[in-house]
């Protein structure tokens, strides 16, 4: 008999992508009745809860209230509902491969191992995203993320969404519900630390849609930044140079701007050209990596010029952020 399988799935205001999400969850090709669907939703006030509702006139979707509201929350108290020997977690932004629950099973039993997961396919559904996308991928915008960017099977350090047998969790415990965001680079360090080894393979597919606009990027990236200094506290030997570049750019971006400024206050103009000369560099580097993705993302390839920053501005200020309340002795709190 094949093994039973708790989806848990976090939610909120998930109005524009809810549907796809369920039906890809419905309509899997593994059998109906050796799975559930468990959704947390943290109080939406958009039509999620409407869409599910109309569409999932079964009722095999269960959706349990989440006042936590984050999704390390959801997900905690959906693994408390859960009865699966396997956990696969979805996020809300998400769709899944028809195959994606039989593709989790069939690695698992081919491999032994207790905890894998696929690369993530970026939805590039309109100008901004296609742009986006093309960042995302990016060594020069976000640093390597090997599971956005893997297409052969591998042992990685983290997987953005994964699948796990019940007996990982009752090894490592719950998701750590002080982190609003990357809750899953904490699992997954604790996992790997627990003695489990996180698997990677394409043929488990599924796409994620990112951030639509400049605003909610900012307001996504700012968060990563600001509690990756929270995990990084937890775990400090899984640090890397690339958590703290884009701090360390944005440092030089102040200093160089002051330069530029200094002659207004007295300082010699080689201040000046020297400060605009760095940030002009920089600028190039962006114009650059733009024009580089023409070929891709073709005239959407602009967008990147405001992108790149958001990324690299956003989280450095978010990661300066959260070091500080560290440094000062305050717990973070959620932003």
């Amino acid at each position: 008999m094949k093994p039973f399988i708790s989806v848990v799935v976090p939610l909120l205001n998930e109005e524009r992508t809810i549907e796809r999400l369920a039906r890809s969850l419905l309509d899997q090709d593994y059998p109906a009745d050796r799975y559930e669907i468990i959704m947390a939703d943290g109080g939406s006030t958009d039509r999620t809860r409407e869409v599910l509702a109309t569409l999932d006139r079964s009722g095999r979707i269960r959706v349990l209230e989440n006042p936590g509201r984050t999704a390390p929350a959801a997900l905690n108290i959906a693994l408390s509902h859960a009865l699966g020997e396997i956990i696969t977690r979805v996020d809300g932004h998400s769709r899944v491969a028809p195959d994606y629950l039989s593709r989790v099973v069939a690695v698992m039993e081919e491999t032994g191992e207790a905890a894998v997961g696929g690369p993530v396919l970026m939805e590039a559904d309109n100008p901004f995203r296609r742009a986006l996308v093309q960042a995302l991928y990016s060594r020069f915008a976000v640093g390597s993320v090997p599971y956005r960017t893997l297409r052969e099977r591998a042992f990685v350090e983290s997987l953005q969404t994964g699948s796990f047998r019940r007996e990982v969790f009752d090894r490592v415990g719950p998701f750590d519900e002080s982190l609003a965001v990357v809750e899953d680079l904490d699992m997954n360090t604790r996992i790997r630390k627990a003695g489990f080894r996180l698997l990677l393979d394409p043929s488990i597919r599924f796409w994620y849609s990112p951030r639509p606009g400049l605003r909610a990027l900012w307001r996504q990236i700012w968060r990563v930044g600001y509690v990756k200094a929270l995990v990084l506290r937890k775990h400090p030997d899984i640090f890397k140079p690339k958590y703290i570049l884009p701090s360390g750019l944005l440092a030089v971006i102040v200093f160089a701007t002051l330069l530029t400024a200094s002659p207004l206050a007295g300082a010699p103009p080689v201040a000046g050209r020297a400060g605009l000369g760095v940030l002009g560099f920089y600028a190039a580097c962006i114009v650059v990596f733009a024009c580089s993705r023409i070929p891709r993302a073709g005239l959407d390839a602009w967008r990147l010029l405001a992108i790149v920053p958001v990324l690299h501005v956003g989280y450095g200020m978010g990661f300066l952020a959260g070091a500080l309340r560290l440094l000062r002795g305050w717990r973070p709190a959620v932003p």
